[in-house]
């Protein structure tokens, strides 16, 4: 069933966080990268909804989870720019280090190890801090 509140959202982040963890940890660097992106774009969309005003949610729910460009970490960070969010300086630093995107879903092989563990200490952290601003 597909997220319909900030919370589901955030649930869903931190199920692919443990799920990223996990691969990281037995070395499946790539597709622990691949679920640690999909990490921070959940995060970033829980917070998105949940700043969203009440009366506008469900538009708000329809267009962040419509078309490709509302997986990419930079387009989420602007609706949230919109909303008067900005994401902690040195988390922003630290994202813009990655570039991530669903096309690693049609790569295969593995990726740097200490790329991976960096990239999902970021998504750590960002869930970390998106889970601080909820209720």
């Amino acid at each position: 069933m597909p997220p319909a509140t900030s919370r589901d959202f955030q649930k869903a982040a931190g199920q692919r966080l443990t799920a990223a963890l996990f691969l990281r940890d037995h070395r499946y660097t790539l597709d622990a990268q691949y679920l640690g992106g999909y990490t921070v774009e959940c995060s970033l969309k829980s917070l998105i909804l949940e700043k969203t005003p009440v009366v506008d949610r469900p538009s708000k729910l329809t267009a962040i989870s419509s078309g490709a460009r509302m997986h990419s970490p930079i387009v989420l960070l602007g609706e949230l720019h919109d909303l008067g969010v900005t994401l902690p300086t040195a988390l922003r630093k630290r994202m813009k280090k990655f570039r991530w995107t669903t096309d690693l879903r049609y790569d295969s092989g593995k990726l740097d190890f200490g790329e991976t563990v960096a990239f999902l200490n970021t998504a750590q952290a960002i869930y970390d801090w998106v889970e601080v601003q909820l209720p």
